[in-house]
């Protein structure tokens, strides 16, 4: 399996230089060819292929002569890079390709023809060395990298290896996870973790950085400094969010065999206004993407059940589905059997049961299992309930 290595990268003034011919020539080539995509289907409604663009690069080369300045691989991988834009919009994984911008987040990758050892690496094109923080080795064979750099003005590079997949000794364990706003996690456990609200507590700081930004001249060096502090503390942030979601996930890996989540539609859910900001400072989907690969990686199980799954509404002792259950309800009782049930906790318990008895199958065959293993308990209810009144 692949497996990506980030380090921090400290270029001197002249590599900044050919990094910068690097980041511009090879955003120019995304957005020559995008633009030309968009010109032949809105005029001729040809669709032009990822690959016919690729043979048009050496024409393109002729026209501009200083695109030969740059390694010719990272051109044509930015070709590819558009290609897959396009394919994920229009499997519905993403938006319409846009035109990258100067100030925001740059790369260009390397495929191959690449050194990186002992805390230094170089590249086409480039006769110097790199000087890179490499804080751990790699774990594989290296097959590509690419290099970042960020809207805050720090580099990076990050290295895709082919590693071995080296599971863990098998665990007697399971949980199921209910992932909520009040609590960012609650654990059929019983755990509940609390919600660190990283951008909510930097509100103030980032409301501050932002004014200032908005009130500098266009164009003038005091609004950049100003942009690059607002990118820093988005980049704070992210780091932040990041560091506490990788933490959750490598726990929850290692000490389960089974790990099961809810299959929520986070890109439907930012729609409600007031909850937007709220649920993208959580971090679902990250989290949701971490436990997956991790699982991969160790050789665990992570579970998704279906979205429409009564979880929380499915009381965890009988199998009783209270379909009156208001959300503003954090906690209930029972009708059936009278039990009080915490909403979160009760849905983490049901989650771990359904997934432990789900297979892994297909989406559509993971919400029929679901959705029978509930009628199942929902039956042995009925049943209980009738052996009660005879």
């Amino acid at each position: 399996m692949h497996k990506a290595y980030r380090y921090r990268l400290y270029p001197t003034a002249d590599q900044k230089r050919f990094l910068e011919r690097h980041f511009g020539c090879c955003r120019f080539v995304y957005n020559h060819f995008l633009a030309f995509r968009m010109e032949k289907w809105k005029n001729e409604r040809l669709s032009v292929s990822g690959f016919d663009c690729k043979r048009m690069l050496p024409e393109l080369k002729l026209q501009y002569p200083w695109l030969a300045e740059v390694n010719s691989q990272s051109l044509q991988a930015s070709v590819l890079n558009l290609e897959v834009a396009y394919r994920r919009f229009f499997k519905g994984l993403g938006k319409y390709p846009r035109f990258h911008k100067k100030h925001s987040r740059q790369a260009f990758a390397v495929p191959q023809s690449f050194v990186l050892a002992e805390g230094k690496f170089r590249i086409p094109k480039l006769k110097t060395s790199f000087r890179v923080k490499q804080h751990r080795p790699l774990g594989g064979s290296p097959k590509n990298l690419t290099i970042i750099k960020e809207s805050s003005g720090k580099y990076y590079v990050s290295v895709v290896c082919e590693c071995e997949i080296k599971p863990l000794p098998a665990s007697d364990h399971s949980v199921g996870v209910d992932l909520g706003l009040r609590d960012l996690a609650v654990l059929s456990t019983g755990e509940k973790i609390e919600h660190p609200q990283w951008l909510r507590k930097a509100e103030k700081r980032l409301t501050k950085a932002q004014r200032r930004l908005s009130r500098k001249v266009k164009g003038s060096s005091n609004r950049q400094k100003a942009r690059v502090l607002v990118a820093r503390l988005h980049e704070r942030i992210k780091n932040q969010r990041q560091d506490f979601l990788h933490k959750l996930s490598h726990r929850l890996i290692i000490e389960n065999q089974v790990v099961s989540i809810e299959g929520l539609r986070v890109r439907n859910m930012v729609k409600n206004r007031h909850l937007a900001r709220s649920i993208s400072d959580s971090g679902w989907s990250e989290f949701a993407r971490q436990l997956q690969y991790k699982g991969q990686w160790h050789g665990r199980t992570v579970k998704v059940i279906g979205t429409f799954v009564p979880s929380s509404k499915t009381c965890s002792v009988c199998g009783y589905v209270n379909k009156e259950l208001k959300l503003s309800q954090r906690v209930w009782q029972c009708p059936s059997c009278r039990v009080v049930h915490d909403r979160d906790w009760n849905a983490a318990v049901n989650i771990d049961v359904v997934g432990q008895d789900m297979p892994e199958v297909t989406p559509v065959e993971r919400r029929a299992a679901a959705q029978s293993v509930l009628s199942m308990k929902q039956v042995r209810s009925l049943k209980q309930e009738a052996l009660a009144s005879q």
